[in-house]
């Protein structure tokens, strides 16, 4: 009797903690969302021509601002790719938390030393690398942002917490994906995580998420209770010991494109799109068509 006793406060103690542990990540996905220059703040993507891009709110703008400033300067695209951005006399604009006066070099979000984030009004923006560069831009004023609706789940369900055998690859494999833009790109994923849900047996590739595996997947709630193109989820960590890995599926979230039509977001690929209904973690936002 006394052992059967411990297993159960075990078992609710372990679940008590899950529980605990979903609540926060809740709280930090909402939090992440609302942030001044979070994702519902994404207001434009303008790519990069040759030459001079000028950028404010006049009219006779390249990239033209719903507000702030007439005229903040110019982008220059080089024939090499590099980038330089030019302010105009007068206007006060920060790049990572340095006023500009002159003529800097600016780096995208995947190149070094250090992306160049810029701050004047209520936006901030940089320079990002989807095959060609484009400026992205976001504003803490954003309609999308002000009015938000919310984000709603599924109950949160325990059978949805599976173990998954880590099946790496050696090499590296390399996955061809596609994002919403309809540009492919080469991913290499360290292995496939096998899992059992429902009585079935199931597989997905997984990407790189540093401490965690980064998986983009479908399943037969898109487009009906959640968001159409697909969902992202990390794993509680990495391979341990036994080659298992924790996969919550309560914690599946809509990739940013649910929010704003100006990201760039990866798409399931072929082998990630589950012939089963997971009915657990974030569901389609608002009135999205989606």
């Amino acid at each position: 009797m006394r052992v059967l006793i411990t297993l159960t406060l075990m078992l609710f103690l372990l679940h008590s903690h899950a529980g605990d542990d979903y609540q926060a990540w809740k709280e930090s996905r909402l939090s992440g969302l609302q942030k001044p220059h979070g994702w519902l703040s994404l207001v434009g993507m303008e790519w990069l021509y040759p030459g001079k891009n000028t950028i404010g709110s006049a009219g006779d703008n390249d990239i033209r601002l719903s507000h702030g400033p007439k005229y903040l300067g110019y982008f220059s695209l080089k024939p090499d790719q590099s980038v330089t951005f030019t302010p105009t006399q007068g206007v006060t604009i920060h790049a990572n938390g340095q006023p500009v006066t002159q003529t800097i070099g600016v780096y995208a979000d995947i190149e070094e030393p250090e992306t160049t984030v810029f701050h004047v009004d209520s936006y901030e923006f940089y320079v990002i690398k989807r095959h060609k560069k484009a400026l992205r831009i976001k504003d803490a004023q954003a309609v999308t942002r002000l009015n938000f609706k919310g984000l709603d789940y599924f109950p949160e369900q325990e059978s949805y917490r599976v173990w998954a055998d880590f099946v790496p690859y050696n090499p590296v494999k390399i996955i061809q994906t596609v994002n919403v833009l309809g540009q492919l790109y080469d991913e290499p994923s360290p292995g496939r995580l096998e899992f059992t849900l429902k009585n079935q047996k199931f597989s997905l590739d997984a990407f790189d998420g540093g401490d965690s595996y980064y998986i983009v997947f479908g399943d037969k709630t898109n487009g009906r209770t959640t968001y159409g193109p697909g969902r992202f989820l990390y794993s509680e960590g990495l391979v341990n010991a036994q080659g298992k890995v924790l996969l919550d599926f309560n914690k599946a979230y809509n990739p940013p494109c649910a929010f704003t039509a100006y990201s760039t977001c990866t798409l399931p690929p072929l082998q990630n799109r589950l012939n089963i209904t997971i009915e657990a973690g974030e569901k389609k936002y608002g009135d999205s068509p989606y």
